[in-house]
């Protein structure tokens, strides 16, 4: 093992040194109950007094963003099982309600999930209508044999097994996640098409339960009832929510394209013959709350091999899907303190599928979208889940009118969206690569699945593996990584020159904050680093009441101020004392560094000013030339320089800036910091090796383009979806005392939409950071977008 991959996973929640709470488990039953019903455990470390309002703000934002995601989903999925959309609102809501309640994970969003459309929808086509039953006859049953698997997963809980639940290979994981994708696809296919007959095709006619061939025959023979209109909205509904999603997660991009196209349906195809939700369905009721018991048909042997199947479907989903999404959320969110804990897992789990069902709803599980677009939304504790489930209950409450004048095509649009999610390229690959038995059991479930149907499909895999694996399971031989291509950009050249600045503009306040700022200002002057200094005040509406506020004053008081500090380091620079009078601070600076053609800005920082106003932050965005932010209180010495890469030709250029200055403060090294974050879901033991190999080999590439004026580059990689907290972790740990990093800048509103690492780090930094300019003013949303190169990124995972 590598001393990178050794690093990696002691920093790791999920790997590597134990945590407390992973040494302190509870081994008795009485033990297990009572954790498994304390609601306010360590779950909610992370709200404490002095963070309540932050971590409460976020939590409600990233609830508010899920929740207008999860409706048309929820939705689209309740009648995918031929259940009512209703039914889908409640379901999500409830579920999520419960299991932030009972469940093990800080992080995870409840809800339904596309598992769970082949398994619910064979049982309400068999003991429904269609199987000569009743709607409520067909969703007694379902409550029936959901309360059961229910109490199964709580006594796996209490029992401590939740670990077992590992003992599924990944192959057949992803092998049965796409054998479902295909049968969604499938057996949404009628209603993206506009069929007339589209009531009787759903679910009434046809038995789901193995019925990947009937429902292509059905499609077929009512091919000559397809409505070209019906077929347009189902595309756009797909392309638009695809196309959104990849440019911000903050878009609630399903809901967002079924507004579009129900406009569309209401107005100007309104006499085209589209079928709506209330044309299957009628009025969607806003009474949520139905108490629906558990009904036991006629027994006989048929019903109680049906118990049997339905029930080990239920336990089986529940089980995978919450222990894949527990550990994703516990990476995406970069999860250093408590865990996730499997057994309470089981036990929110179980309780999900016993009262969710009886209040109108039907079995729900952790959701990977939904849990990953809460994460990236800012979402800290518990709270989150709660907010989205309250907040989806009121939305839906009051548009619910407006929900049956959907179209049916956008619901097809919105499910055909999730099947093409559901199959990742890269967990595909993964199996492949590790072995051809793996390989094999992979396809053998991923085309049993639909063919059969879901628990067929998954026990005759998993019986084949038991049994060939001692005979076909051969140890992987380790791979050689794959070096990726480096990407060589034709940019331009950095502004200023490496490792010094021509003209460097001071902003004072004409107070005592400016003892740390002037101090620093002077050891760079006495290293070289800068030819001319410009020392300006900005005189603003609250500096009026001020007595000697005339610019004679303050050019003699900055001088004096300037002559304590820079002592002989006067006769090599140039200095110039400027005073200027404005409403915005930040407005003058900016239009003076354009004037001086100053290629630096040096500013302090109070610890007291975060987030937007952050003078220093904003200013990095906006301005044509570097940053350098200067935190109060801090030391004027350099030993040690971290420098974020990202194997683009901007941190390469940042990087020769930071060894340049490392040069001129006489230090050997400098850190090159890579931060990454691998979304595969599905990982064998060669996982961490392959990924790691290719780190290291793009990486000694990439040195290749870097000018490190014979300084040594330390690389250092670090797994993380929060690239910005990664670095200051990272940056803290080496003991670090100035991060450089470049910025193309954003304007205010990419910002806010897409983010920005060099934003984020110079707002809660405690050292200095040297946020290197290189391409000139601020980027507008529309050019942040093409550099993001976002129709280039993965589909976010759905299930």
């Amino acid at each position: 093992m590598s001393t990178i991959q050794k690093h990696i996973q002691e920093g790791s929640g999920g790997s590597g040194k134990k945590t407390d709470a992973q040494t302190s488990q509870p081994t008795s039953i009485l033990q297990r109950l009572k954790e498994f019903n304390t609601f306010w455990d360590s779950r909610f470390e992370d709200l404490t007094r002095e963070t309540w309002l932050k971590t409460t703000y976020r939590d409600f934002s990233a609830g508010l963003i899920v929740a207008l995601t999860a409706i048309p989903m929820a939705m689209g999925f309740a009648m995918a099982m031929g259940l009512r959309p209703e039914q889908g609102i409640i379901a999500g809501a409830l579920a999520c309600i419960i299991g932030r309640t009972w469940g093990g994970s800080k992080y995870q969003v409840y809800g339904p999930t596309a598992a769970f459309i082949p398994i619910i929808a064979a049982l309400m086509a068999k003991y429904g209508e269609a199987g000569g039953g009743t709607f409520a006859e067909a969703h007694g049953f379902l409550v029936l044999v959901s309360v059961i698997a229910g109490i199964i997963l709580m006594l796996m809980g209490i029992f401590g097994l939740g670990k077992y639940a590992k003992l599924v290979p990944n192959s057949i994981v992803v092998g049965f996640t796409a054998g479902i994708a295909v049968a969604i696809a499938l057996t949404n296919v009628e209603s993206i098409l506009g069929i007339e007959s589209f009531k009787d095709l759903l679910g009434e006619d046809e038995d789901l339960k193995g019925g990947l061939l009937h429902n292509l025959s059905a499609a077929y023979d009512n091919i000559d009832k397809v409505n070209l209109w019906s077929v347009t909205l189902g595309i756009m509904t797909f392309v638009l929510t695809k196309f959104l999603l990849r440019i911000s997660i903050f878009i609630p991009a399903p809901l967002i394209a079924i507004g579009v196209s129900t406009l569309l349906a209401a107005t100007v195809m309104a006499d085209k013959g589209i079928i709506i939700v209330r044309d299957i369905y009628g009025t969607i009721p806003n009474n949520f709350f139905v108490f629906t018991p558990p009904i036991l048909p006629a027994m006989d042997l048929g019903v109680a091999v049906d118990i049997l199947y339905f029930v080990a479907a239920i336990v089986f989903v529940s089980g995978i899907e919450s222990l894949l999404c527990s550990s994703m959320a516990d990476r995406l969110a970069d999860n250093r303190k408590t865990p996730f804990n499997p057994n309470k897992e089981f036990w929110g789990q179980g309780l999900v599928q016993i009262i969710t069902p009886m209040v109108n709803g039907f079995p729900c599980t952790g959701a990977l979208a939904r849990t990953a677009t809460s994460i990236k939304a800012g979402a800290v504790t518990p709270l989150a889940g709660y907010f989205k489930g309250f907040l989806k209950l009121t939305l839906a409450y009051y548009i619910a009118e407006y929900l049956e004048l959907v179209p049916m095509a956008c619901i097809g649009g919105i499910l055909l969206w999730v099947a093409t999610n559901m199959i990742k390229p890269s967990e595909i690959k993964e199996v492949m690569n590790h072995n051809k038995f793996h390989a094999g059991l992979m396809i053998f479930t991923a085309v049993m699945v639909p063919v059969t149907d879901f628990l067929t499909g998954v026990l005759s895999a998993l019986v084949l593996y038991f049994v060939a694996r001692k005979y076909f399971d051969k140890p992987h031989t380790e791979a050689e990584p794959i070096a990726k291509p480096a990407e060589h950009e034709e940019l331009q050249a950095a502004v200023t020159p490496l490792g010094s600045f021509n003209s460097i503009t001071v902003p004072l306040a004409m107070t005592e904050e400016d003892t740390g700022l002037l101090r620093y200002a002077a050891h760079l002057a006495k290293l070289g680093i800068g030819k001319e200094f410009n020392f300006v005040h900005v005189i603003t509406p609250h500096d009026k009441h001020r007595k000697d506020n005339s610019p004679k004053a303050l050019k003699k008081g900055m001088t004096e101020e300037v002559k304590n500090y820079f002592d002989g380091a006067l006769k090599s620079i140039k200095v110039n004392y400027q005073t200027m009078e404005g409403t915005s601070r930040m407005d003058e600076l900016v239009q003076f560094t354009l004037a001086a053609k100053s290629d630096l800005i040096l500013l302090g920082h109070r610890k007291s000013r975060t987030g937007q106003r952050s003078l220093s932050r904003r200013l990095a965005m906006i301005t044509s030339c570097s940053v350098w932010m200067v935190p109060e209180d801090c030391g004027s010495g350099i030993s040690r320089i971290v420098a974020p890469i990202d194997f683009s030709q901007p941190s390469a250029d940042s990087l020769s800036h930071a060894t340049a200055l490392a040069k001129v403060n006489q230090i050997s090294e400098c850190m090159a910091l890579h931060v990454f974050f691998d979304p595969s879901v599905i990982r064998y033991e060669e996982h961490d090796d392959i990924v790691f190999g290719e780190e290291e080999a793009t990486f000694e590439d990439f040195l290749n383009r870097v000018n490190t004026h014979g300084v040594i580059v330390k690389p250092a990689f670090e797994e993380s979806s929060n690239t910005a907290h990664a670095i200051l972790r990272k940056a803290e740990e080496y003991g670090a005392d100035l991060i450089v990093i470049s910025t193309r800048g954003r304007s205010q509103a990419a910002t806010i939409l897409l983010g920005s690492v060099t934003s984020q780090v110079i707002a809660e930094a405690q050292i200095p950071v040297l946020a290197i300019k290189h391409f000139g003013d601020q980027m507008s949303i529309m050019e942040a977008l093409l550099a993001s190169r976002f129709w280039e990124r993965p589909d976010p995972k759905t299930n």
